[in-house]
């Protein structure tokens, strides 16, 4: 007296086999078809070395004063300030909340209509409203030609 009929039998080792096969093959090329991710690690590497020689070492945290050490005194931290009128895209990608298209409008403003006057004029560049302008504020500055020559 069997439990299965022949037909059940025949299922049953397929499903059987089947699943064997599936494991030797995902053995198999998990062992002898690995993706070669060298010479993309390579370029990778080579990208962020090339932009790490880029970075211009800032001035922040230093300074001349020999400060005593006590436990009341806060570190002074300076932040390099970008100028609108005359920063390229890749400073104006360090701002917050400005993106690639973002500084592309900043520089096409600039081109088209001349240099800022003023920071508040950022809010006639698209994509700059005026909560991302008050993030701004503490990180941009207007030094255009005319300041220069008072």
């Amino acid at each position: 007296m069997t439990v299965f009929t022949q037909k059940e039998k025949f299922i049953f080792q397929f499903l059987i086999i089947s699943v064997a096969v599936g494991l030797g093959v995902g053995t198999i090329r998990k062992t002898y078809f690995k993706p070669d991710y060298s010479l993309h690690n390579e370029n990778e590497i080579s990208e962020f070395q090339s932009k790490s020689a880029d970075i211009i070492v800032s001035d922040m945290n230093k300074d001349d004063a020999i400060i005593a050490k006590t436990d009341d005194i806060k570190h002074k931290i300076t932040v390099k300030l970008i100028d609108i009128n005359t920063a390229p895209k890749i400073d104006l990608l360090t701002l917050p909340k400005i993106g690639p298209v973002t500084a592309e409008r900043i520089i096409r403003y600039r081109e088209d209509y001349g240099s800022f006057k003023s920071i508040d004029d950022l809010l006639k560049v698209k994509g700059i409203g005026v909560k991302t302008l008050k993030k701004l504020k503490p990180f941009i500055k207007i030094d255009s030609y005319e300041n220069k020559i008072k």
